[in-house]
């Protein structure tokens, strides 16, 4: 090995080297933690390495793989380097068809991502040290990816988080409930037995956001005002452990992987069913895909705040509406014209595109022409509810979120009529 002559340079100029150079090895980037990035003539191969690779993997799987339980995968000792195991798994699964190349693809490319995203944020604190190793060459057969391109994504992320105040904080530590009563005592039940549920300090930011299905930002952002109060903190937690078995639990047929259940059962994430009487949790009252699939009338709310969002879907399913929640404003059109709501709420202050900007969109839509469109805001003025009518809005609500105005403009505006008995769940109960 030597040591790299570029090693007080940027990370971009350590990746341009390599590439023109058409490298061919492993480059390890050392700080507090060590990465490793693989490449073949210049292009990124995989990328591995950093505090949580086999949580990273669990996650990966989770969201790209869906059809694989990666607590099942199992892999030999003989001949398995500990720091591309991961990658190796991959071309087995393609090979054997458990996965698709894009699928592959896909995890390749989100790995990559991730780890530069962790040397990015690492690089604002501590100096990195480049060591290369042409030596340690990985197969290609999978993909090979631009490291220009892969950098400006990373880039990216890292200027969204940083621009989101969130710089400071790594998504690698884990949120832990402190203060249960005080936390108790500023929110809904449902949002209070979702955020014991969760909010456990054995999942990281990045595992909780796979495990209730939203964006990390948005997941993250949600939960610094209690971490700011001190009734939630956060703290470092171990990586699972790796995958790997002794040699005479090899599969002989292919020598990499063995898919099997009776074998040694490694790490899962914990599991999300609540043990409480209250069994509301985020994962459900934030991504209700298949209730959104089955419940009509099915209701949206487009808001970016994760407690706003758990007590509208606390209210909305008690009463037994469906519900989806879109926390992104940028996707929230093509995501409301997937689902077809029947009744949108909508926040008025978001981030890059506000409540009133979203509604004129909604409505350029023809099969949302009629449908009920509500405004969700702290501000209300005679000057707000005259333009949120301009665009479009059929009512205006003032936030507080409560279950009597909720309730009370969907029996307002929402025919229910038009929907036969057979086709929801049923009407709202009781008297709002």
């Amino acid at each position: 090995m030597m040591l790299n002559d570029l090693a007080n340079e940027t990370l971009t100029a350590q990746l341009q080297a390599y590439s023109q150079r058409r490298f061919t090895g492993r480059l390890d980037i050392r700080a507090s933690v060590t990465w490793s990035l693989y490449f073949c003539l210049g292009r990124l191969v995989w990328a591995a390495g950093g505090e949580h690779p086999v949580r990273r993997w669990h996650r990966h799987l989770k969201q790209y793989c869906p059809q694989i339980e990666a607590d099942k995968i199992r892999l030999r000792e003989v001949n398995m380097p500990r720091s591309t195991w991961e990658y190796l798994a991959l071309t087995v699964l393609v090979r054997r068809h458990n996965i698709t190349g894009e699928q592959a693809v896909a995890t390749i490319k989100n790995t990559i991502t991730e780890v530069l995203f962790d040397i990015l944020q690492n690089a604002e604190k501590e100096q990195l040290i480049f060591i290369s190793d042409p030596q340690d060459i990985l197969d290609a057969s999978l993909t090979l990816i631009n490291p220009g391109k892969a950098l400006e994504v990373a880039q990216q992320s890292w200027a969204i988080w940083r621009n989101a105040g969130l710089g400071k904080l790594s998504p690698n530590l884990a949120p832990a409930l402190l203060q249960a009563e005080e936390l108790h005592q500023i929110t809904s039940p449902g949002v209070y037995y979702s955020m014991v549920e969760l909010i456990d300090g054995k999942r990281t930011f990045r595992d909780l956001a796979i495990d209730v299905k939203q964006d990390l930002i948005v997941v993250t952002r949600s939960l610094v005002p209690y971490i700011r109060k001190q009734i939630v903190g956060v703290t470092k937690i171990p990586d699972f452990p790796q995958l790997i078995v002794p040699i005479a639990q090899r599969d002989d047929t292919s020598g990499i992987l063995k898919p099997q259940a009776n074998h040694i059962q490694t790490h899962s994430f914990p599991p999300r069913v609540s043990q409480t009487p209250h069994p509301q949790n985020i994962a459900r009252s934030l991504s209700s895909t298949t209730q959104a699939k089955l419940v009509r009338p099915l209701v949206a709310c487009v808001e970016d705040s994760l407690q706003e969002c758990s007590i509208m879907a606390d209210i909305l399913t008690k009463a037994r509406y469906g519900f989806v929640s879109i926390p992104d404003s940028v996707q929230a059109v093509l995501m409301l014209i997937q689902y077809k709501p029947d009744f949108i709420f909508l926040d008025l202050v978001m981030p890059v595109a506000n409540g009133y900007e979203i509604c004129a969109q909604i409505r350029r839509v023809e099969y949302f022409n009629t449908t009920p469109i509500v405004i969700l805001t702290g501000s209300d003025t005679i000057v707000d509810r005259v333009r949120a009518k301009m665009v479009g809005a059929t009512d205006f609500i003032a936030k507080p979120i409560e279950a009597r105005k909720v309730l009370s403009v969907l029996l307002k505006h929402l025919d229910l009529s038009s929907f036969p008995a057979d086709k929801f769940a049923c009407l709202p109960d009781g008297s709002v």
